[in-house]
């Protein structure tokens, strides 16, 4: 009796939780494609509650189960129920599946003669076509909203996305530019479409079309600059910094900007290593005279000489001479304050790693750190860039005592760790190998993930290479090499490279000799030279931690040096399939994809429109 009165009790309660019980079973039945079990649940949940979700979901079992009958009885109950327009649209969809396709014109002609003049219910009928794949006449439903919207509102956006579906740039590119021309804030909308459509890596006839379309707007709207701002935006995506510089100029003088885009396309330039282009966008914000942008971009013109004759491999002294004076003439024209403080740090790295003056090097950037008004941050990097040209000038101590004070001064900052981490460098050259492994040992805990990465490299080095009878000296002389290639001592460290292979012919720094002489190639720009190195590393120590390093290293090597893209694309390759742990895996897969042309296409724009969209 006791049992009989508790389960009274609970029927209610049971009865409640039912459904909820129901709809997850037939939710789960049909995430797993059991249309025939979710149906079940369905019905069930949909004879209690006629709900247009449950509709929805026992229509999509009825469909693939070919229970065809079953769905058009749905469909018509559901049309009784509401004057939702998506249900004549399932209706002729059902009756296309069922090979009558007069029938389902007819509910598609139905749809689209209930249209109104409300933006929603166009919507609605649009979308309901675009789930079942019937994109013109969604295309239709659109043209026909836009005539009996009496508020002005206009569906060229939405017009754009289906002409990008169906593969018709032409059509999405006047779309879109239909829309900029009565809308201009949709700017950004409008670039992510384009470049979800179009490749801007390569010239094709799909950016041609949008090249020619957006030329005719200009001429034949002279007053919407949006256009020619998009032009400058598709010159910059294709890497046409030339195209863009026209472009820019003409936007200038029409609209008297006084050189601000011409600075900012320098920045962009001088960001994709090319200080020519930026050299003529700071030579003509110079010739504007005075303007605001006027000092920096004085200051612009020297960066990109420095760029140019950095990027060279052997650059002439005469010029780099010239270039010193111009720095020296700069200092004294524009006003020594706080605002020269880049034009002074560049102006050292010219001395110390160019004209071989580390002490003037020195001079500068201390009158540097004593600029007014420096924030303590800056103050400090500098810090940095004055232990560096210790280190060349070989004053390892002072350098030492620099990163020293960086480190206490910015404990809790990036700044502070890069400073500990070039400390460890120091103690790693100078042959004190344990007390740089436990500060290495510390950095590997960094928030940066280059510090850490660069930390655990080193640390790395010295736990595999110092031997078992604790003799350093090998590992002591591979760190004076290091020190000497950051001096730009090259000879020298190559002279002590040949003594150590020859005194330790069997020592386990092999492969990091090998290294060591592909960094000292590349700094020498001797790109074929360096890529040997990287080819033995791999050759002969195929199980050694550096081999990764090396196919990562060999593949950047080829395709931007070298410009052998099929070897870059078989050395990414390789480390993806060989070395799936590494760090380098992500930005490989990157490159990868991108040399073999399918950079983020595995499926192809129109594919993703039409499949986030099926039911």
């Amino acid at each position: 009796m006791r049992y009989a009165l508790l389960l009274l009790w609970l029927l209610p309660t049971l009865a409640q939780a039912q459904p909820p019980m129901d709809e997850q079973l037939a939710a789960q039945y049909f995430q797993q494609g059991d249309f025939e079990r979710a149906a079940l649940y369905y019905e069930k949940l949909y004879k209690k509650q006629p709900s247009a979700y449950y509709y929805e979901q026992l229509y999509k079992c009825y469909v693939p189960l070919l229970r065809y009958d079953e769905a058009e009885k749905l469909v018509k109950d559901q049309m009784r129920r509401g004057d939702d327009p998506r249900y004549p649209i399932d209706l002729g969809s059902l009756y296309k599946l069922m090979n009558e396709p007069a029938k389902a014109q007819q509910q598609y002609d139905k749809a689209l003669k209930s249209l109104t003049g409300d933006q929603a219910r166009v919507r609605q009928t649009a979308n309901a076509f675009t789930r079942h794949n019937e994109l013109d006449l969604a295309l239709e439903t659109y043209e026909r909203g836009q005539k009996l919207m009496r508020d002005g509102t206009n569906f060229q956006y939405e017009i754009a996305n289906l002409r990008a579906a169906k593969g018709d740039v032409p059509g999405m590119v006047r779309a879109y530019m239909d829309l900029l021309e009565t809308n201009e804030s949709y700017i950004q909308a409008v670039q992510n479409g384009l470049a979800r459509s179009i490749d801007f890596s390569v010239k094709d006839e799909r950016s041609e079309t949008l090249r020619l379309e957006l030329l005719r707007r200009i001429q034949r709207t002279p007053d919407k600059i949006i256009f020619q701002e998009l032009l400058i935006w598709m010159y910059i995506q294709q890497k046409d910094l030339t195209g863009a510089l026209v472009q820019s100029k003409a936007l200038d003088k029409r609209m008297g900007e006084g050189g601000q885009r011409l600075m900012e396309l320098a920045t962009i330039a001088l960001a994709n290593n090319d200080p020519g282009t930026a050299t003529k966008c700071y030579e003509y914000v110079v010739g504007l005279g005075l303007s605001p942008n006027l000092l920096q971009a004085r200051m612009g013109l020297l960066k990109a000489r420095f760029t140019e004759l950095a990027n060279t491999p052997e650059p002439p002294r005469e010029a780099l001479l010239d270039l010193d004076q111009r720095y020296h003439t700069a200092w004294n024209d524009l006003g020594r304050s706080r605002d020269m403080v880049g034009l002074l740090r560049d102006w050292a790295a010219l001395r110390a790693y160019y004209l071989n003056d580390a002490d003037g090097a020195i001079d500068l950037l201390q009158e540097a750190i004593d600029l007014p008004g420096l924030d303590n941050r800056l103050k400090n990097a500098i810090k940095l860039d004055l232990g560096d040209v210790y280190i060349l000038a070989g004053d390892v101590w002072e350098a030492s005592l620099l990163y020293s004070q960086v480190d206490l001064d910015m404990k809790h900052d990036v700044l502070g760790h890069e400073a500990r981490l070039r400390n460890a460098k120091v103690s790693f050259y100078a042959g004190d190998l344990l007390w740089s492994k436990a500060q290495l040992d510390v950095l590997k805990a960094s928030t940066s993930k280059l510090i850490a990465n660069d930390a655990m490299e080193l640390s790395l080095l010295i736990t595999d290479n110092l031997g078992a009878d604790s003799n350093s000296v090998p590992l002591g002389l591979f760190g004076q090499a290091q020190l000497l290639t950051l001096q730009h001592e090259y000879d020298g460290a190559l002279r002590l490279l040949d003594s150590l292979y020859r005194a330790y012919p069997m020592h386990s720094l092999g492969d990091d000799v090998l290294y060591q002489r592909y960094r000292i190639a590349y700094s020498r720009h001797r790109y074929a030279e360096a890529a040997t190195y990287l080819e033995k590393v791999i050759e002969l120590y195929p199980n050694d931690i550096l081999v990764d390093n090396a196919l990562y290293d060999l593949g950047r090597l080829y395709q931007d040096k070298l410009n052998d893209k099929e070897k870059a694309r078989g050395y990414f390759e390789k480390l993806l399939f060989e070395q799936s742990g590494s760090i380098f895996v992500p930005e490989a897969r990157e490159r990868f994809r991108f040399l073999r042309g399918d950079l983020d296409r595995e499926l192809t724009p129109e594919e993703k429109f039409l499949f986030q969209n099926k039911p």
